[in-house]
């Protein structure tokens, strides 16, 4: 009765969004916002057609295991987008975003947070690392299909998606240092650059490009060979992605990480035609695994703890999630204004959703810290960001695609 109920509920909530998708874009009502939305309609605070306990799983695993496939999907979707060249040609771009952004999105959360909400420091500090990745998921309507491609331009959407891709990952650095810091005090530094930074990052990426770059050239070798039929792209793909985020875990690293850099190694390698052949029909299929997951979040919504949180922790976390984005991006602009102009600055300092990252981490993070507070915090924030991200998606890609014709005109005469 239950697995009846959630197939026919899930999939005719897809088959109807799929049906109108282009107009849904246009009103500026993307996938995650619309299955979020309808999560919580069937949910017990609305219909009371589905509860999350109905799945007979105990919510933080099945929310920790559905977020964590969803992302090594989404993340070999964003990873194949990326034509050859991308990383060795945007390397000012990643240096800065990366390498100076995470961090500076981190500080600004957390003293967010930690000003507004007046929880613990370290309980702030787990929330801010939690909210600071650009989610791969909730990104992907903004830079992909037909609307994206006509109103944002091709830097601003492959920059996007290749800081959505890899920061994801590297959070686990982030989130890993709070968590040990709470549970292990005496060993967190030690355990956080010997067994985190040195193993579960270093490692998970060594380890990922040297298995993307192998699967990469075998792929070549039984395509030359005329072993496997073109159509079997797509079914190769998918089971990429498993088997890195499988068996990264198995070895004990960062299984999310070893995903994406796995996958990024493979799309350089492979032919760019054959990216080029199948990227709709991938992302058409991504999208299968992709939604469902806002669709479980929906059922899974602690309406009651947020009640009772009032309206002042909604404010105050709505705003770390967009500060950390606005004061980053301009305070970093000086790095990079030769990459991207004022009008792509400000689109870009907007356009930092967080969603199933931030579920993933968010789940993580309860079960090794025993805090339900984190769960309910994380959800406020996956909320704020989906409906007001998704709102203003549509707006906002029209606006920079007034801005970018005059921009390019004025670069060109200077």
């Amino acid at each position: 009765m239950v697995v009846n109920l959630v197939l026919a509920l899930f999939a005719g909530a897809l088959l109807l969004f799929a049906a109108f998708s282009t107009a849904l874009q246009r009103a500026s009502l993307p996938g995650p916002l619309l299955c979020l939305g309808f999560g919580a309609l069937i949910g017990p605070h609305a219909l009371g057609l589905l509860r999350i306990e109905d799945f007979g799983v105990p919510r933080g695993t099945l929310l920790e295991q559905v977020a964590r496939i969803t992302l090594a999907v989404g993340l070999a979707g964003v990873a194949l987008r990326l034509p050859h060249g991308y990383w060795r040609n945007n390397v000012r771009w990643i240096a800065v975003i990366i390498g100076l952004g995470m961090a500076l999105m981190f500080v600004v959360a957390t003293g967010v947070l930690w000003w507004g909400l007046g929880v613990p420091f370290l309980v702030s500090l787990l929330l801010g690392a939690i909210i600071t990745p650009t989610d791969p998921v909730v990104t992907t309507p903004i830079v992909t299909g037909s609307l994206a491609e006509q109103k944002v331009t091709e830097r601003v959407r492959h920059n996007l998606s290749g800081e959505s891709g890899i920061n994801d990952g590297l959070a686990y650095l982030f989130v890993l240092l709070p968590i040990l810091l709470i549970t292990e005090p005496g060993q967190a530094w030690e355990q956080l650059l010997t067994r985190v930074l040195l193993w579960e990052v270093l490692g998970a990426a060594v380890i990922a490009a040297v298995a993307g770059y192998l699967l990469g050239k075998l792929f070549v070798l039984v395509q030359d060979k005329g072993l496997m039929e073109k159509s079997s792209y797509l079914a190769f793909i998918v089971p990429l992605a498993l088997l890195l985020l499988g068996a990264g875990k198995l070895i004990g690293t960062n299984g999310i990480l070893v995903v994406f850099v796995g996958v990024a190694v493979f799309g350089q390698v492979i032919p760019q035609r054959d990216e080029d052949q199948e990227d709709k029909v991938h992302d058409a299929v991504a999208r299968l695994f992709l939604l469902p997951v806002f669709v479980l979040l929906g059922l899974a919504l602690p309406v009651g703890e947020w009640a009772a949180l009032g309206w002042v922790p909604a404010m105050v976390v709505t705003a770390a999630v967009l500060v950390r984005r606005l004061v980053t991006v301009w305070a970093l602009r000086p790095l990079f204004t030769g990459v991207h102009d004022r009008s792509e600055t400000v689109f870009l300092s907007w356009f930092a959703p967080v969603g199933v990252s931030t579920l993933y981490y968010a789940t993580l993070a309860e079960h090794e810290t025993g805090n339900n507070m984190i769960f309910v915090y994380a959800t406020l924030a996956i909320t704020a960001s989906v409906v007001v991200h998704g709102l203003t998606s549509a707006p906002f890609s029209a606006w920079l695609e007034h801005r970018e014709p005059e921009l390019e005109v004025a670069e060109g005469a200077s």
